[in-house]
């Protein structure tokens, strides 16, 4: 049997830490670098990753600086993003696919004008799968901003017959994956 522990489980309905709210045009969101950051966090080194499935230009444009003396580009795209997830031994636990449409503002530089609605695109569609995973990757967030917990408890931590309840030792038969053995080698080495 494979899945979530019970302390993977527990981190996941709680809330979003304060600290990791951001604001921007009176939206709350959890930046890009947050939301990897909690991945590795909860799911460990090399048990999760993203994939862009699609990327798609959606338009270009040129207009003129408000001084009138260079051209500007904006660009718009639209991704998806596979957020896939690992338990501890490296087997396939969730995954999850989201979409987003972006343009970048005016620049300067046409090759840069691309290159920032690409990663804008791509962040926003890689937030959009974490909530996904609950709470606290921002699900909340989508309660009016609100950073407390809206799922508060699943049937994973309490049902008697929950296959998920709180494993926390491998299969007898699970191989560990190369991420699994190197960081056991890295901990054998500190020793």
């Amino acid at each position: 049997m494979t899945g979530l522990t019970r302390a993977q489980i527990e981190r996941l309905l709680r809330g979003i830490e304060p600290s990791h709210v951001d604001r921007k045009q009176g939206m709350s969101y959890m930046a890009q670098h947050e939301v990897r950051a909690e991945l590795t966090r909860i799911f460990g080194v090399g048990n999760w990753d993203s994939q862009v499935e699609s990327m798609q230009l959606l338009w270009e444009t040129e207009a003129p600086s408000s001084d009138g003396k260079k051209t500007m580009y904006r660009a718009c795209y639209a991704a998806s993003v596979r957020l896939n997830i690992r338990d501890y031994w490296g087997h396939h636990v969730a995954s999850f696919v989201e979409y987003h449409a972006e343009a970048n503002s005016n620049l300067p530089d046409r090759g840069e004008a691309h290159a920032m609605a690409i990663t804008s695109v791509e962040s926003y569609a890689l937030r959009r799968a974490a909530i996904g995973l609950g709470d606290r990757l921002g699900l909340g967030l989508y309660n009016d901003g609100k950073a407390e917990p809206l799922v508060r408890g699943t049937l994973q931590l309490s049902d008697k017959e929950s296959p998920l309840y709180a494993r926390s030792t491998p299969p007898a038969d699970a191989e560990p994956t190369p991420a699994v053995e190197r960081l056991q080698a890295a901990t054998n080495a500190q020793r």
